[in-house]
């Protein structure tokens, strides 16, 4: 997340203003969520002090706003309300930035990838001192020879659960794939929530013309569904889970695969940037927090194999 965050050129405040005290803070704040494409959020800390998170490529970052503090929340920038203090107050206003259109490249998004620094290593023992030097928050976009493959498996196996990875492509002698390791063990919200970020990022730069993220935005996406699908929903079922929630969101998976081959179209563009922005909206704040809680410590293990779910392609399977 970048400090001097600021909406670029004129916004106009959508309805009033929303004012919060540490009593009311709805549960939809304290889940991660994200300002839809072309909206900006503002939160001003009127007295008090309000602990925010920010759900970043790196790690989660932790952010206390002060009384007389304000702060920006841009397009696709996942944030929550991590805790108050008792005297605490703030206002939140939601803002259209009238200078982009929902439909077209969201800058601010495609940053989440733009901003990873790129390694790139053409051996096993390069790819496991690479990783191994790699200090926790500092994710990268890893690109390696296939014959390095094995080394990437064993460090993101025995990693103690805080490694993870998102595959962006594969080809007949590389791989790419965003790489890293948090403090923590992997959270399952965390993860999927980055791997949300991280589609979006790569559609913004797909939408832009570039058919390198183009691919990208497919792998990832194909990977994500599968991971909810054949991993995420059965397990939730087992636990009792809504059906009902399980059906819609498989339904919403089919139109973006419809809609994934007409990005040329400026109606089906529009459509599936929409539709992608609710879908992970109800995602993030009511499905990822009740298969939590229904799992229990069961979500433990679950978390740790959808952050190292395997990857097939646009060439060879890996892990």
């Amino acid at each position: 997340m970048r400090d001097d965050l600021a909406p670029p050129g004129t916004t106009r405040l959508l309805g009033c203003s929303r004012r919060y005290v540490h009593t009311d803070v709805p549960e939809r704040l304290r889940r991660w969520h994200a300002p839809r494409a072309n909206r900006w959020e503002r939160l001003q800390v009127e007295t008090g002090a309000v602990d925010t998170q920010w759900l970043e490529a790196a790690d989660v970052r932790v952010m206390r706003i002060v009384a007389g503090q304000s702060r920006w929340i841009g397009p696709g920038t996942r944030w929550r309300i991590a805790g108050m203090t008792a005297d605490a107050a703030f206002t939140l206003a939601i803002h259209a930035d009238q200078t982009s259109e929902a439909a077209q490249p969201q800058r601010l998004r495609a940053d989440v990838l733009d901003q990873l620094p790129v390694v790139e290593v053409s051996s096993a023992s390069q790819l496991d001192g690479a990783l191994r030097g790699l200090n926790a928050g500092e994710p990268i976009r890893l690109r390696a020879e296939l014959t390095a493959h094995s080394s990437l498996c064993d460090v993101l196996r025995d990693g103690g659960g805080t490694w993870f990875w998102h595959p962006l492509a594969t080809c007949t002698d590389g791989l790419l794939a965003v790489v890293g390791r948090t403090v923590a063990k992997a959270d399952l919200a965390d993860y999927l929530g980055r791997d949300h970020a991280l589609i979006e990022a790569a559609l913004a730069g797909a939408l832009a013309g570039e058919p390198e993220r183009l691919l990208w935005l497919r792998n990832l996406l194909s990977r994500h569904l599968r991971i909810e699908e054949d991993v995420l929903f059965p397990a939730y079922l087992r636990a009792g889970g809504h059906e009902g929630w399980v059906r819609g969101l498989c339904n919403e998976h089919r139109m973006l695969q419809r809609l994934l081959p007409q990005l040329d179209e400026p109606s089906s563009r529009r459509r599936l940037l929409l539709l992608l922005d609710g879908h992970d909206e109800k995602e993030e704040q009511l499905v990822y927090p009740d298969i939590i809680a229904r799992l229990g410590d069961a979500g433990g293990a679950l978390a740790r194999a959808v952050a190292l779910h395997p990857f097939v392609g646009d060439a060879t399977p890996l892990l």
